[in-house]
């Protein structure tokens, strides 16, 4: 029997992989998840053909194989790069006092940005997961810790040693560390900010596995179309966002996270549309407005959908 251990004695290392699907077996980084239900999945295939009995189930041959689950972490300045990159796929560096990292997405292709992840369950199980692919990942903030969510899907794990694991750690940000601005573009937003209840944010790559013949592993794995998306809630003390909504008025949003001097995380969004914007109340509670977005394709200070800025202390590209 192994040791009964608590989820906080494991790791996850991740490397973005230099080739898609090649093993990278020494991780860039470890990162320190909120929480990782990262596993192999196998989907047998069942054998019910008829045999003089009711009874179904016969037998059953090896399936499909692949890994799926989330990685969580709380937004932070250095760590959360690896997953923006994934996400996105591309990152221009500038080097300086600080250094600016931007990712944005790739607008033709559909090979995904993937990385190796290692993940030691406690010390019963490690476990090394390839082609790691992201499919969404999710900014939230609210009234606590800004998190970020990645859904990934990548190729069936092998069993490898355990690491020795060193951590990295960055300035974590929170909702009092957010600003969001609004207005008719990027080169002319609101002079000041708009305080939000709260704040989602997906970027979806709408991946599909793709499983051929020879093997049930994955094959490859590449991306469909793309998709901004999310969500934010305000007091209705404005018409605002309720005109916005029924006249189909396109804004532009851009969100800052400010941290320690020389950190800070910027998300532009050139414009958007609001898909939904419901108003609501309780009796006892105040009106508020839930307003749901969609980002589009509209070309504006060399933005397209959108992208994110990490300035920090890393001099090198994720």
């Amino acid at each position: 029997m192994g040791t009964i251990q608590i989820g906080r004695l494991g790791y996850a290392g991740l490397k973005l992989e230099g080739s898609p699907g090649s093993a990278e077996t020494t991780p860039d980084v470890y990162l320190p998840y909120t929480d990782n239900s990262l596993r192999e999945h196998h989907e047998s295939i069942e054998i019910t053909a008829a045999k003089t009995s009711r009874l179904m189930d016969k037998d059953s041959v090896v399936g499909k194989k692949w890994s799926e689950g989330d990685l969580a972490i709380d937004l932070d300045v250095i760590n959360s790069g690896y997953l923006w990159k994934m996400a996105l796929g591309n990152e221009q560096l500038t080097t300086g006092t600080p250094n600016y990292h931007t990712f944005y997405a790739t607008y033709s292709g559909n090979a995904p940005k993937t990385a190796t992840i290692r993940y030691g369950r406690g010390d019963t199980d490690y476990r090394q997961f390839t082609y790691c692919s992201v499919d969404e990942l999710t900014m939230e903030v609210s009234d606590g810790l800004a998190t970020l969510t990645a859904s990934m899907l990548g190729d069936f794990p092998t069993s490898v040693g355990a690491d020795t694991v060193t951590t990295t750690s960055g300035t974590v940000f929170a909702f009092k560390d957010m600003s969001v601005k609004f207005g008719a573009d990027l080169s002319n937003l609101d002079g000041s900010a708009t305080p939000v209840n709260d704040l989602t944010l997906t970027i979806a790559n709408n991946l599909e596995l793709i499983h051929r013949s020879g093997s049930n592993t994955v094959s490859a794995i590449r991306t469909k179309g793309c998709r901004v998306s999310g969500s934010y809630t305000v007091f209705f003390d404005s018409t605002t966002d309720r005109d916005a909504y029924i006249a189909l008025n396109k804004r532009a949003m851009e969100i800052t996270f400010s941290g320690n001097s020389d950190e800070s995380l910027r998300v532009r969004i050139p414009e958007f549309r609001l898909s939904e914007g419901e108003i609501s109340t309780g009796l006892d509670d105040f009106f508020i407005i839930g307003c749901e977005f969609v980002a589009e394709d509209d070309v504006d200070s060399g933005v397209r959908l959108l992208d994110i800025r990490l300035s920090n202390t890393k001099g090198d590209v994720y």
